[in-house]
C-alpha cells in the first residue's frame, strides 16, 4: 500500500548528472603573406568561429607600398569581425612578429609568446604607417610606447612586448595553451533538477 509508494518515491533522484560539453576551438593560420582567396578564407574563417579561437601567425611579410594599402583594408575588416564576435581569441606569437602580424597580439584576449619572439614595424623605416596596427593596439599598449614603436621601426623582445602589455605570457606558449584550453574548454559535469 502506502509503504510500496514512499519506497518508489525514494528510488528516484532528485537530480541527475549530465556532461556540459566545453566550448569549441578553432586554430586559424594567418599567414604574413597571401593572395586574396588565403585573406578571403581568413575572414570567413573568424565570421565563423565560436568558442576560443587560436590565432598563430606565419611567416615575416615584406614592405610594398601597393599591398600595403590592400593590406590595411583586410586587416581593418579583421579587427571589426573580432570586435563583433563574442569569442575569447588567444594568440601564439613565436620568432620575428613584424608589421601587421603584431595586430594578431594586439586583439586578442590572451596574448602569449615564446622567448625568442620580437615585435616591431619596419615599415616605419620605409615611409610606412601601420595605421590598423596602432588602433588595434591601443587595447592593449599605452598610446606614448605605440608612438615609440611605429616611428622608431626598432623591433622590442618578448620581455619588452609584456612589460608594454601587448603580451600576456611569455614562455614554452604551447604548454601555456594546453592549459588555458584545458581550463575553458574541457567538458564538465553537471547537475539537473528533475521534476519535484
Amino acid at each position: 500500500g502506502n509503504n510500496e509508494k514512499e519506497q518508489v518515491e525514494l528510488a528516484i533522484p532528485k537530480s541527475i548528472p549530465y556532461m556540459d560539453p566545453g566550448m569549441p576551438v578553432t586554430t586559424i593560420e594567418i599567414p604574413a603573406m597571401g593572395d586574396l582567396k588565403v585573406w578571403h578564407n581568413v575572414i570567413y574563417q573568424l565570421q565563423a568561429a565560436s568558442g576560443v579561437v587560436v590565432l598563430r601567425g606565419l611567416g615575416v611579410g615584406s614592405w610594398d607600398k601597393d599591398i600595403y594599402l590592400f593590406m590595411n583594408d583586410i586587416w581593418a575588416e579583421i579587427c571589426e569581425i573580432v570586435d563583433a564576435r563574442p569569442t575569447f581569441i588567444i594568440n601564439i606569437a613565436k620568432g620575428d612578429v613584424r608589421s601587421m602580424q603584431c595586430t594578431l597580439a594586439a586583439i586578442s584576449d590572451v596574448s602569449l609568446a615564446s622567448p625568442d619572439a620580437t615585435f616591431g614595424f619596419p615599415e616605419a623605416k620605409l615611409g610606412g604607417m601601420p595605421a590598423v596596427a596602432a588602433y588595434a593596439m591601443r587595447k592593449r599598449v599605452a598610446d606614448g610606447d605605440i608612438s615609440r614603436l611605429i616611428s622608431t621601426g626598432e623591433p622590442i623582445d618578448a620581455r619588452e612586448a609584456q612589460r608594454l602589455g601587448l603580451v600576456d605570457f611569455v614562455g614554452d606558449v604551447e604548454l601555456e595553451l594546453t592549459r588555458l584550453l584545458f581550463k575553458n574548454c574541457r567538458p564538465r559535469q553537471r547537475w539537473k533538477t528533475v521534476g519535484s
